[in-house]
């Protein structure tokens, strides 16, 4: 069970690193050009912090911008502050009901706060606005599995590789998905399918 979570746990920090904060884990390759990782993200979350007072002053003047919240909630998870987070993401739902991207921050902040439950019902709202929606149904994969709920997740990537039969990430989800189950069979078929599209 232990080896589950942290498999998990991996896939699910991977999933943020790329996605949401996918400029710094590009300086990380940079090493050359910096003294330390250390000091590459000093330097980002100083540039982080000026890019907020701006767009803090914008907000002042358009306070209702799902654009100008959807960046705050985005630059605020990316230097932890979680709460400041999620009332900009809110902000901008309000302000535009069928922002999806706002619902993907939160559900970002959900999983890093442990709250798979939570973060699962995100996913469902971003499907219940665009059923076929990438990261809406990636995330869900993740939340599931979290959770333990296999089959759940299982049925969401069959659903996803009906619409992109040779997504290799949904192929490898269904194929850890088989793994969990137990099925090896179903897995190795995964496997082989993964060995054809490299």
């Amino acid at each position: 069970m232990k080896r589950k979570y942290v498999q998990i746990a991996c896939l699910i920090l991977f999933a943020s690193a790329v996605t949401v904060n996918g400029k710094i884990s590009r300086l990380r390759f940079k090493t050359k050009k910096y003294k330390s990782i250390k000091s590459s993200s000093t330097e980002t979350t100083s540039y982080t912090s000026a890019k907020i007072t701006s767009l803090l002053a914008l907000n002042k003047k358009n306070p209702g911008s799902p654009l100008i919240n959807n960046r705050l909630g985005y630059l605020y998870y990316s230097i932890g502050k979680y709460k400041n987070a999620e009332y900009h993401y809110k902000r901008a739902i309000i302000y535009n009901a069928k922002n999806i991207e706002a619902r993907l921050g939160l559900y970002l902040l959900s999983m890093a706060n442990k709250n798979y439950a939570k973060a699962e019902a995100y996913c469902r709202k971003v499907r219940s606005i665009d059923n076929l929606n990438y990261y809406g149904n990636l995330y869900l994969v993740y939340a599931r599995m979290a959770q333990y709920k296999y089959k759940k997740a299982e049925s969401v990537c069959k659903k996803m590789l009906a619409a992109y039969p040779c997504d290799t990430t949904f192929i490898g989800l269904l194929k850890l998905n088989y793994s969990y189950q137990k099925q090896t069979g179903k897995a190795r078929k995964m496997q082989t399918y993964l060995d054809m599209l490299k």
